[in-house]
């Protein structure tokens, strides 16, 4: 395939993971604003101090930014990187190593959490968290992961002929 043409599903797969992704960034915004619903009763900033939490999480916790969040950023980045003709101009490997290790360790991940929670089985800080928190989480996660093996396969399969 040539230099800046794309899979025509690629672009698809990347919508497919920003929808997974969309309930968690609105419950994530909802919670940097001071919402409470779904989230443990007391101090979440205190609990993460208590457990050794480095102070720039705690930092960021404390001004409703979740580093989950950043990683979903970065996620999505991602995603559009592999599949836009600018992220051609970046060395494979900056985007194919991350991505595949993105699509390996989140696609489980999530769908993990998403079955945990719907059959209400709770792990160490887990406990006090709303089922619905779980399976919101687990299906952005797993959504991400799906999103990235798709376009680092189709990325990775992409051969660039220069004229």
């Amino acid at each position: 395939m040539i230099s800046g043409m794309t899979s025509t599903r690629s672009p698809k797969a990347v919508a497919c993971g920003v929808a997974a992704l969309a309930p968690y960034i609105l419950m994530k915004t909802y919670w940097a604003f001071g919402g409470t619903a779904g989230r443990p009763a007391g101090d979440l900033v205190a609990e993460m101090r208590a457990n050794g939490v480095p102070e720039a999480l705690v930092w960021m916790e404390r001004h409703g930014i979740d580093f989950t969040v950043l990683g979903a950023l970065g996620g999505v980045l991602l995603l559009v990187a592999l599949t836009r003709p600018w992220g051609e101009r970046l060395p494979r490997w900056t985007l194919l190593v991350p991505g595949r290790a993105g699509a390996v360790l989140l696609t489980p991940y999530g769908v993990a959490t998403f079955v945990a929670s719907t059959v209400g089985f709770t792990v160490g800080d887990a406990e006090g968290w709303s089922p619905w928190v779980g399976q919101v989480g687990g299906l952005a996660f797993a959504g991400l992961g799906l999103s990235l093996a798709f376009c680092v396969r189709s990325r990775a399969s992409r051969q660039t002929v220069t004229a």
